[in-house]
């Protein structure tokens, strides 16, 4: 495996402030208002002190050593139902499919083995045809549509909700 993840440190957040501001990225997040250092502070305090969310450096082995490449994590953790959401973007010049399925495979191992979750889901928009396709490969089960319920590029698109199992890891 190519990757591993770390702990999301301040000297990280320039940088991903950038990630998230990226229009190549943008197009996928629900937040949709440009962010600054602000913004990344109070989300990396957030995260840090909460028990519903653990989230996590991505980082990819390079020629060099290993990079920061993207984000991912576990958001709304129910620790009574055993349930979490996932979120996870890889910057635009790591977009590569390998990059995502070993940290999503990682991130499996985590909830499933480490945090004793039963159930993952996520959110993905309709346009984003090769997001929908990667969780299908992944084994995810597609479990809802939520119509017209968000306006990105100038118009209307549907929400996709996925969701995956333990049992079908």
């Amino acid at each position: 495996m190519t990757i591993r993840f770390r702990a999301l440190e301040e000297s990280a957040l320039a940088q991903l402030r950038d990630w998230r501001n990226d229009d190549r990225l943008r197009h996928g997040f629900r937040g949709y208002q440009l962010l600054n250092m602000i913004n990344q502070r109070d989300w990396l305090d957030h995260v840090s002190r909460s028990r519903e969310v653990e989230m996590f450096g991505i980082e990819f082995l390079t020629n060099t050593g290993f990079e920061l490449v993207g984000v991912c994590g576990l958001c709304n953790i129910n620790w009574v139902n055993r349930t979490a959401e996932i979120s996870l973007y890889v910057t635009p010049d790591y977009q590569d499919e390998s990059v995502d399925l070993q940290a999503r495979e990682l991130l499996h191992k985590k909830a499933f083995d480490e945090f004793n979750l039963c159930r993952l889901h996520t959110e993905v928009y309709s346009f984003r045809t090769e997001r929908v396709a990667l969780l299908e490969r992944c084994g995810y089960t597609h479990e809802g549509t939520l119509r017209k319920h968000v306006f990105k590029q100038g118009r209307y698109h549907d929400s996709l909700i996925y969701g995956l199992l333990r049992e079908e890891v």
